[in-house]
């Protein structure tokens, strides 16, 4: 396992997840490109040398995302690799209790004023210091580095919300990838989709501000006039942003839209990969 102050912080968020799922990770803290990335080992021995990577939300490296982690190297059968493009900074995903949790919730007053304040002293600042231009060699020298320590020839790109951004960055005029999935991404505009140059798939919410119904169809536009790249959307219904990395235990809806992000994860790795 990984050493230092950092780890101690990933290990700390670990602990303290907002509404964890049940389970233990199975997995590693190693280091790549300087990076604490967590790291399961799929059991297909004749698929090493394909990985699928998860690119995290604003939350980072918990418990949840390891768990997740776990479950796609089970049903995939192959490596998974999770890096903190954060080095410990991540935002506290107990953040997350101020939004709504059913579809159709409309935030209330009070809630508002204090999400607008939090936006401004909390999330503002960290956006700043996790900018693209901070965020995206990380990513850059990671797949770099993986392909060239680890071996690794082939590679999907999972990015949750934030890291929905970099995993269409990665598919496209970068080359850093060769396959992609989107779980209700987020920071994203049309010229990411026009960009793409690899087999993307998109795990969408019923109601989601940040990946917006319009946004959405014009993506599913874009990619459909792409006839020689495979692309889908997969829409989940009772569905809110935050789905597929951060599901509510209890509620068995949700759970359900989780179980399929995940199947379409590990379903499109072994066909693209």
């Amino acid at each position: 396992m990984a050493t230092g102050t950092t780890d101690d912080k990933l290990d700390v968020c670990c602990v303290t997840e907002y509404r964890p799922l049940p389970g233990i990770p199975g997995g590693q803290l190693i280091k790549i490109a300087d990076l604490d990335t967590y790291y399961i080992s799929g059991k297909d021995q004749t698929s090493k040398g394909k990985a699928i990577v998860l690119l995290t939300d604003i939350f980072g490296l918990t418990k949840n995302i390891r768990i997740i982690a776990d479950e796609v190297s089970e049903k995939s059968g192959f490596d998974v690799y999770v890096p903190d493009l954060f080095i410990g900074d991540a935002i506290h995903s107990s953040w997350m209790k101020r939004f709504p949790e059913q579809v159709g919730e409309k935030m209330s007053i009070g809630a508002r004023l204090s999400h607008a304040g939090s936006l401004v002293t909390s999330l503002g600042p960290w956006l700043f210091r996790h900018r693209q231009s901070v965020t995206l060699p990380l990513v850059q020298n990671f797949f770099q580095t993986l392909r060239s320590e680890k071996s690794v020839t082939r590679i999907q790109a999972v990015g949750y919300c934030f890291g929905g951004l970099y995993a269409l960055l990665a598919g496209g005029k970068l080359h850093l990838v060769d396959a992609i999935v989107g779980c209700h991404v987020s920071l994203t505009n049309k010229t990411h989709f026009e960009q793409l140059e690899v087999p993307a798939a998109f795990a969408c919410a019923q109601e989601d501000n940040q990946f917006s119904d319009s946004l959405r169809a014009t993506a599913e536009e874009i990619l459909s006039r792409k006839r020689d790249l495979p692309s889908k959307f997969m829409s989940t219904k009772g569905t809110l942003h935050g789905f597929a990395s951060r599901p509510n235990p209890d509620n068995p809806v949700i759970m359900a839209a989780f179980k399929q992000a995940n199947d379409l994860i590990a379903e499109w790795a072994k066909t693209h990969l």
